[in-house]
């Protein structure tokens, strides 16, 4: 069982530490409805390498990925959304999905975890599927503790077993969104895993893994709102978006054609949940993935529209780590490997498959080198 520590940053930037028992919670878990989101919205929340494999051409779509419909694709309303090329830096003219190739070389990053014994994260505790706490025991009463669980942890895990073998040691740190970046490059943290998208702007801040799951971002509304995605229906409407997120860009990318329409910022997409739940916002947009849990959690919305995006989750680490990505993005492989069999698929079937709107397969690795 892994050892594990949790600690969480508060409003208030007051550190407060918990320890929560391992191993994963399945099925049966307490839903985290609502009004639980309500409650955790105000705190601002502080691992054998297999072959190296995927020769995917970086110049094209990233797998077969059921997000790549007609959508809306930056101030071009009714534009077909496509994965980002990015124009300059380290994946100039490819896909902004596009790492490093995994060698199983622990260079100074994956030493440097090994002699310290323990693997230090930052994740998210407040999105139900995947990066929650669970409010139920292991053998089903009631408990004062609680555990960090979803389908961004058990990646976390199996990360962790890679680097320091069974029963590994993992701090995790919940962190805002808008402090994702800093916590990498401040070095606060070993890796982000927080079901961050692959973006060619933060490819100049942090690094990321070969690609662990696509979404794109879509809008959520109340069913009777009358709202049908990112077009004139939202003329007049205020739309939540969390800060530093790629929701917002897309929101600001479109505020020229929709000039009608307020959008309202928020520290995160929980956040904006909120907003909505109390008529601080008529609609919120963020990760498709992301709103597919929200729509689980409130049965009175819903998602509207196609995704004007096509992105791809990644697990961020410091620029200089470049090892420490090619070690990630073997156990990627390793994890991704076996089809219906694979612990990816596990994991998705566990958390993600009741609540997805379509039924999705691990993205094919991107490599430049």
């Amino acid at each position: 069982m892994a050892s594990t520590t949790t600690t969480a940053t508060g409003g208030s930037g007051t550190p407060t530490s918990d320890e929560a028992g391992a191993g994963r919670r399945r099925s049966g878990r307490a839903l985290l409805l609502a009004a639980g989101g309500l409650a955790l919205a105000g705190a601002m929340l502080v691992l054998s390498l297999p072959p190296a494999g995927g020769d995917a051409d970086p110049r094209r779509p990233v797998g077969q990925s059921p997000l790549a419909v007609p959508a809306q694709e930056g101030g071009d309303i009714g534009a077909v959304a496509e994965p980002e090329t990015c124009e300059e830096g380290v994946n100039a003219g490819l896909n902004a999905a596009t790492s490093y190739r995994p060698d199983g070389i622990a260079g100074d990053a994956v030493e440097r975890i090994q002699e310290r014994g323990q693997l230090i994260v930052g994740v998210d505790q407040n999105s139900y599927r995947w990066g929650y706490r669970s409010l139920e025991s292991e053998d089903g009463g009631d408990t004062s503790t609680s555990e960090i669980v979803g389908f961004d942890i058990d990646l976390v895990r199996a990360i962790a077993e890679s680097l320091l073998g069974e029963d590994p040691s993992i701090l995790f740190k919940a962190i805002p969104t808008a402090q994702r970046e800093p916590a990498i490059e401040s070095g606060d943290v070993d890796m982000v895993v927080r079901s961050m998208s692959i973006t060619c702007d933060r490819w100049e801040r942090v690094a990321f893994s070969a690609a662990y799951f696509e979404t794109g971002q879509q809008l959520l509304a109340p069913i009777t709102s009358g709202i049908t995605g990112v077009d004139e229906s939202l003329a007049g409407r205020r739309v939540c978006a969390g800060d530093e997120t790629t929701a917002l860009d897309q929101l600001r990318q479109r505020q020229e054609r929709l000039p009608d329409m307020e959008i309202v910022v928020r520290d995160g997409h929980l956040d904006c949940l909120v907003a909505l739940q109390l008529g601080e916002a008529d609609a919120l947009m963020t990760d498709s993935a992301l709103a597919a849990g929200h729509a689980a959690q409130d049965p009175t919305v819903h998602l509207v529209g196609d995704p004007v995006t096509v992105e791809s989750y990644g697990v961020a680490m410091n620029l200089d780590d470049v090892d420490l990505v090619r070690w990630v993005n073997g156990v990627l492989e390793d994890y991704t490997a076996g089809g219906a069999l694979s612990a990816w698929q596990e994991s998705y079937d566990d958390w993600l498959a009741d609540y997805m709107p379509t039924r999705q397969d691990p993205p094919e690795p991107l490599y430049r080198d």
